[in-house]
């Protein structure tokens, strides 16, 4: 202790110089007061006894030295010290820091966190010193630095001698993870053997240390012939052969992982050596006897998180028998979830890759599986990741063998185990399935049903199988239709059922043949259109409260009024109003267009335009009428589309171009005019900024800003008009409704101005009839189509990926077991029980989730709007002679009421 006492005092820092000598003793100095971090060195820097007054010499001299370079760095120069002897003093001073650093392990109290803490910071000002972010550039950009280290380092791993320096071995491994893929080629023959020269150890640790630094370098090494011809790979397979018969749970998982680098090397390389496949089956036999016969868990956990990266789908098929008996008793003698867990993933590895043998040894299979799952149920907590996994190896074993599983699961002994608490959604699992014919499948069945609203088909099935899910074919799509609020809003709340049918030939048709717009488009470029559509709508009134916008509304309500109490003023105008008689929807169509074509370009047309307002939203109803809530037959098969309009396909087609040249006209105008600068308006807006090159994406083009827009505007054009006129049509059948909420219009806004929003709250009874007239005329009977994205599970089936998914709307808001009497016309519903506030909306006509219409905010406030406006100011009745019937509707994508001659009187 007195002679490294003498050592350290010799070391007298001062006047901010610097030599050679200097860094001399400090580098001889580093190595006799280095400390290991493991108990078990020979040799010790000092008794245990003077430990904390050496610690505190060691602490004294780290300060002064890491104070002495804080001083010189402003005045170093680079080259002069790089040209000096005191470079490579300094490297070696860095090198003996790494080594006391290790991996900053605090746990021994011979390296304390002051020290390790020091030690950090002082290489942190080396590395100033030489102008580099981080040791690892100091040691692994220079060749000759790098090989220089490994021979310093080799003497220190040897058997034994690693004992006084343990952190060599740590250190070994940090250099050979600094360098990046393939920097290590060209040191390859350097750094091999001293890898095998850790792992030719007992340690436990170091051999785990040195499988991790033989993985790395056979990353370094992928696809060198050389190596390979060499016998480098033979050399590294032979030892690490050996220890795949050894029962350490610490080597395992890194060993198999060495072995299966090492064999895909070989077969990338040349594929005509015989080497990888005998090799392969070696390890793979060793492997499964050693999984077979093992009970020790964490051993049970390696070898199952170790076998998948070992299977091909050739070399591997011969052991398919094994494997499954292997996974059936791994999954019958459950008692960890961790090895459950890697157990179920490797099944679908195996069922994946091995679909011609599976269907030999599925028996086995299935009777673990469903046990499995019977237990895992009556678990009161279990994972549901494990669930779901598991129930997707089910859904892969019964598309591999249909025949065998359905037999299977419909064995009593396998029920009595299941307690029906499995159902698989299969194609070939006809229990729950509407039966096909050819070329449309169910469709025939469903237009059978009823022809003219195919969806009202599926009431019947329903009581017919008793369940609130469907399954039924459209044309070759398999399709589940949901029927119940709880599987309706579970589906609209998860993002996997988020995908759209935009393959099919409709969709495309409408949209210049591409992925575009809104509506039939998922994954991220739906994500990141409607993610800027939204955005800038909001700003111009489109999802919140903007009081231009209201401001605009009662405008056009004011002239809507004036137009019914006075009379027409132009030709156009006496073609939906003649005397006291209004022709709904057509008389509501310019209030609709004219607030979305506001909010899309900013500019409100004026009375003499509303004929085109009128003719925008003609074109929009026509698209509807020529679709199909179902799809319809040309979605099935799209040559049906050359039979003119024989399946609506016209109408659909010119409806929809209709729009899109009155938007394409206004775009024109804009870039003819280049007079965007001062213009409001969600057009506009995505103009300038596709303009100012804001948008560095080919997603953002003039066709997807025409597509948004149109998609936007379809069911403000169309759907909001429609529901109006099917709100009249019920007061007109429910007089004593319609007069009690004209009589709380008049107690609250009186009849001095019009009812705004913030009436809204003060009208629950209004507001309750809007929302029954919602429930109870469903507008998108089956909605918009979903599309499964992945293998999932709803509630106790398993969905397989690309499963068309269809939220039945209609029925829900007619399910008897949910509303009690949903066939009666009761706004009280909706109202609190003491019937004077709004209680909660269980409908969902917009939707719900991440596929809520966006527009719900908008058209409830112009449906409010435009409601109670109407019923303050007149009085409405059937025409006589005329009965105005409430299912006198047209079918489409949406329900249209057909157009009505209704008798206004103004109310005195």
């Amino acid at each position: 202790m007195d002679t490294l006492m003498n050592d350290l005092g010799n070391m007298s820092i001062s006047n901010g110089q610097i030599n050679d000598a200097l860094w001399d003793h400090w580098m001889n100095l580093i190595n006799k007061i280095y400390v290991p971090q493991q108990m078990i060195a020979l040799t010790r820097p000092c008794d245990e006894k003077d430990y904390e007054n050496y610690r505190n010499l060691v602490d004294k001299y780290f300060d002064d030295i890491q104070s002495l370079l804080t001083r010189i760095l402003p005045y170093t120069n680079l080259e002069q010290i790089m040209t000096t002897k005191s470079s490579s003093s300094i490297k070696t001073i860095g090198m003996h820091l790494i080594l006391i650093i290790g991996e900053h392990s605090v746990k021994n109290v011979w390296n304390n966190p002051i020290t390790i803490t020091k030690a950090i910071n002082l290489s942190l000002d080396i590395c100033k010193l030489f102008n580099v972010s981080t040791l690892s550039q100091l040691f692994t950009t220079n060749s000759d630095i790098f090989d220089n280290i490994l021979l310093m380092l080799r003497p220190k791993l040897l058997k034994d001698i690693w004992k006084t320096y343990p952190s060599a071995v740590l250190c070994y491994k940090w250099l050979i993870h600094q360098i990046e893929i393939p920097g290590l080629q060209k040191h390859l023959f350097n750094v091999l053997p001293t890898a095998l020269i850790i792992y030719d150890d007992f340690v436990p640790e170091n051999r785990v240390i040195a499988l991790e630094c033989i993985d790395q370098i056979l990353r370094h090494s992928s696809m060198q012939r050389e190596f390979i011809d060499n016998g480098y790979l033979n050399v590294i397979y032979d030892a690490l052969e050996r220890l795949t018969h050894e029962r350490e749970v610490r080597y395992i998982i890194p060993l198999y992982g060495c072995i299966t680098r090492i064999l895909t090397n070989i077969e990338l390389v040349n594929d005509t050596i015989n080497f990888e496949w005998s090799k392969r089956d070696d390890i793979i036999a060793t492997l499964l006897d050693n999984m077979e016969l093992e009970q020790n868990l964490e051993l049970r956990h390696a070898y199952m998180t170790s076998l998948p990266q070992l299977l091909t789908n050739i070399s591997c098929a011969k052991w398919c028998e094994r494997l499954t008996r292997i996974l059936a008793e791994y999954c019958e003698h459950h008692t960890d979830l961790r090895t459950l867990r890697v157990t179920l993933q490797t099944a679908e590895t195996v069922l994946t890759l091995f679909h011609i043998r599976i269907p030999a040894h599925c028996t086995i299979l299935y009777s673990a599986f469903l046990k499995l799952h019977f237990d895992l149920m009556e678990t009161p907590t279990f994972d549901e990741e494990i669930i779901r996994c598991l129930e997707r190896c089910i859904h892969l074993l019964y598309k591999l063998t249909p025949t065998i599983g359905s037999s299977i699961i419909r064995d009593d002994r396998m029920r009595t185990i299941m307690k029906n608490s499995l159902h698989i959604v299969c194609p070939d699992d006809t229990k729950y399935c509407i039966w096909r014919l050819p070329v449309w499948g169910s469709y025939w069945i469903l237009l059978w049903g009823d022809y003219k609203f195919p969806h009202n088909t599926i009431q019947y099935y329903m009581k017919k199988y008793k369940s609130k899910i469907i399954g039924c074919w459209l044309g070759p799509a398999y399709t589940i239709i949901l029927n119940d609020y709880v599987s309706v809003k579970e589906v609209l709340s998860r993002k996997e059922f988020d995908g759209r049918l935009h393959e099919l030939y409709p969709a495309k048709a409408r949209a210049f043949g591409k992925k575009l717009g809104i509506f039939f488009n998922d994954g991220w470029v739906w994500q990141e259109q409607r993610r800027f559509a939204l955005h800038n709508l909001r700003n111009f009134g489109f999802g919140r409260r903007h009081f231009q916008v209201e401001n605009e509304l009662i405008d056009e309500l004011n002239i809507l009024i004036d137009t019914i109490k006075n009379g027409p003023v132009n030709q156009r105008e006496k073609e939906v109003i003649n005397g006291d008689q209004v022709l709904f929807p057509t008389i509501l169509f310019p209030i609709s267009a004219n607030m979305i074509w506001t909010i899309m370009s900013g500019e409100r047309l004026d009375r003499s335009n509303h004929e085109l307002l009128r003719k925008l939203c003609h074109s929009a109803c026509c698209f509807q009428k020529g679709g199909d809530t179902t799809g319809g037959a040309v979605s099935i098969t799209g040559w049906l589309s050359y039979f003119g309009n024989l399946f609506g396909f016209r109408d659909f087609i010119n409806g929809n171009q209709g729009i899109i040249d009155f938007v394409k006209n206004y775009i024109d105008n804009m870039k003819k005019n280049d007079s965007t600068e001062n213009l409001m308006g969600f057009l506009p807006t995505y103009w300038r900024e596709m303009k100012n090159n804001s948008f560095d994406n080919e997603n953002f083009s003039e066709e997807q800003l025409i597509m948004i827009a149109v998609d936007f505007m379809f069911p403000a054009l169309s759907a909001v008009p429609s529901t109006i006129t099917h709100y009249f049509k019920y007061m007109m059948h429910h007089p004593d409704v319609m007069k009690r909420a004209q009589d709380e219009i008049i107690n609250v806004v009186g009849r001095e101005r019009l009812p705004n929003w913030d009436d809204r709250k003060k009208l629950p009874f209004t507001e309750a009839t809007i929302r029954e007239v919602l429930r109870m005329e469903t507008l998108t009977p089956w909605s918009v189509a979903h599309k499964c994205l992945q293998t999932t599970t709803l509630q106790d089936y398993i969905i397989p990926v690309d499963t068309i998914i269809v939220t039945n709307l209609s029925a829900m808001h007619s399910d008897k077991d949910f509303w009690g009497d949903p066939e009666v016309f009761r706004p009280e519903r909706f109202l609190s029980d003491d019937g004077k506030n709004l209680g909660k909306d269980w409908s969902l006509p917009f939707g719900f989730g991440r596929r809520l219409c966006a527009g719900e905010t908008f058209a409830r406030f112009i449906l409010f709007e435009v409601i109670a406006t109407i019923l303050q100011q007149f009085n409405l009745s059937m025409i006589d002679g005329q009965p105005c019937k409430l299912d006198d509707k047209i079918p489409g994508i949406i329900v249209q009421p057909k157009t009505t001659w209704i008798r206004i009187s103004e109310r005195l």
